[in-house]
């Protein structure tokens, strides 16, 4: 291997496993049956009428102050609802958030099982917001919280979260009546939420933690990695006695339709996030590719008994 890709190599061996500081998007799924105390079944999209009542029903949401639990509507306008008030069930509503979260879990880069506990109801009216802060841990071993965003009419309300010098802005406004919103994120990350412009923005808080165990886990950090790798790919890239190709071995076995880098698992899927990024940023392409090396020679007998074989293939990618 030349020099750079044994540097390569040497650079990526602490990337232990895939995964963001954050997750989010659109789905479209079987929809919760919502019955709130007070209000009665919630539509979807919700109605306006439901909006009001739910407001009625609800009290500010606190922040947390230091030590301190305290209402200020220059930090938070959010209207909270007793979550003994809510009930969420469902035909398929537990299948579907179990698959939901175990999706999540995968995109943060944890590979045991996740368990998600409900927290709370919040709602968003005109003008409703939460600027940056950082979660505190709700329940022990809590990770991550997950924020699912309901079928409703509004703009503004999106989701920012930071981390290490990143920025991510989420607008997860379902369109459709099937469709809900959905985002997690580390719970050392900043985040906060813009100024809802117009309508309700209505949103299911989950707490995320590992199922059975008590662990605590932060999102993964790899810049010094990713830094490194560019500045290796760009000397390979101008170096005029490198190969064409540099080929890094992965660690599991792929068959032919299952390789993809959706598909890597484990360390091999976390290396490929770090390469993706720092080849995109040197200007290489990057491929997954089976390659096999293979042996022959004579078949003729030479008196040596020891072990021997005509032709032998090894996987990689």
């Amino acid at each position: 291997m030349s020099p750079i890709g044994t540097a390569l190599l040497n650079s990526l061996r602490s990337v232990e496993r895939p995964g963001d500081f954050c997750i989010g998007g659109i789905r479209e799924i079987f929809m919760p049956a919502i019955d709130v105390d007070g209000v009665g079944r919630i539509a979807f999209p919700i109605l306006p009428v439901q909006a009001e009542r739910l407001v009625a029903i609800a009290e500010e949401a606190p922040h947390g102050r230091g030590e301190e639990t305290v209402v200020d509507r220059k930090v938070r306008r959010t209207w909270q609802v007793d979550p003994a008030k809510v009930r969420i069930g469902g035909r398929h509503w537990e299948k579907t958030l179990a698959g939901l979260v175990a999706d999540i879990a995968l995109g943060l880069g944890v590979s045991e099982p996740v368990a998600a506990d409900f927290y709370k109801l919040l709602v968003y009216d005109p003008g409703g917001f939460f600027v940056d802060h950082r979660d505190t841990e709700k329940v022990p071993g809590m990770f991550a919280t997950m924020v699912l965003v309901l079928p409703s009419a509004h703009s503004g309300g999106e989701l920012v979260i930071k981390h290490l010098g990143r920025e991510v802005v989420l607008d997860l406004c379902p369109e459709e009546p099937s469709e809900i919103g959905f985002a997690a994120f580390y719970a050392d990350c900043v985040h906060g939420v813009r100024p809802v412009k117009k309508g309700c923005r209505l949103t299911l808080v989950y707490n995320l933690h590992f199922a059975g165990k008590r662990r605590q886990l932060k999102a993964p950090d790899y810049r010094a990695e990713h830094e490194r790798v560019v500045e290796l790919l760009r000397s390979w890239a101008s170096a005029e006695d490198e190969p064409d190709k540099l080929v890094l071995p992965l660690e599991h076995a792929y068959t032919p339709t299952e390789l993809s880098f959706g598909a890597l698992k484990g360390t091999d899927a976390g290396i490929a996030s770090v390469l993706a990024k720092a080849a995109a940023e040197a200007d290489c392409d990057l491929h997954l590719a089976l390659v096999s090396i293979e042996e022959s020679g004579s078949a003729e007998h030479t008196g040596y008994h020891g072990p021997s074989s005509l032709e032998s293939r090894r996987g990689g990618g």
